[in-house]
């Protein structure tokens, strides 16, 4: 659940990014798991869905844990899901499944994470960048985290 305030507008390569609504020092909170927003959708109920939803699934959500490989998907009922992936992520996800910035992140700037840490079968054929590298985004995040 995104605890930033975001807005949506295109990215730099013609599609939909989450960006930031106001200055985020760096270290700030930006998305804590809750089950409430964030929906684990079992392989089951994905192939019970309309194909509409079935494709807005595999736009949009990734796994609950790529090291379980149980079938279960995470996906963002709120604007997290347009968090766009970058090799160069300004956002890190801690041992809590909590993500902060990385570092100052100025108003109008683009929210970005890398796909791979939490999604590491994930097609990045699309991306115009140069190769990821290793930092973290979402990932596991079956239990919330600590509120305090």
């Amino acid at each position: 659940m995104l605890i930033a305030e975001t807005i949506l507008k295109p990215d730099q390569f013609g599609g939909i990014g989450l960006f930031s609504a106001t200055r985020l020092p760096k270290g700030t909170l930006v998305w804590i798991h809750n089950p409430i927003v964030d929906i684990a959708v079992t392989r089951e109920q994905y192939e019970a869905l309309a194909p509409t939803f079935q494709a807005l699934l595999d736009k949009h959500a990734y796994p609950r844990d790529h090291k379980v490989n149980d079938g279960v998907v995470e996906y963002n009922a709120d604007n997290a899901r347009f968090m766009n992936h970058s090799s160069h992520p300004n956002t890190y996800q801690d041992d809590h499944c909590r993500i902060f910035t990385a570092r100052d992140v100025q108003p109008g700037e683009e929210l970005t994470c890398d796909y791979l840490s939490f999604d590491p079968g994930c097609d990045l054929s699309w991306n115009k960048e140069l190769l990821p590298t290793s930092s973290s985004c979402f990932r596991s995040c079956a239990e919330p985290a600590p509120t305090g």
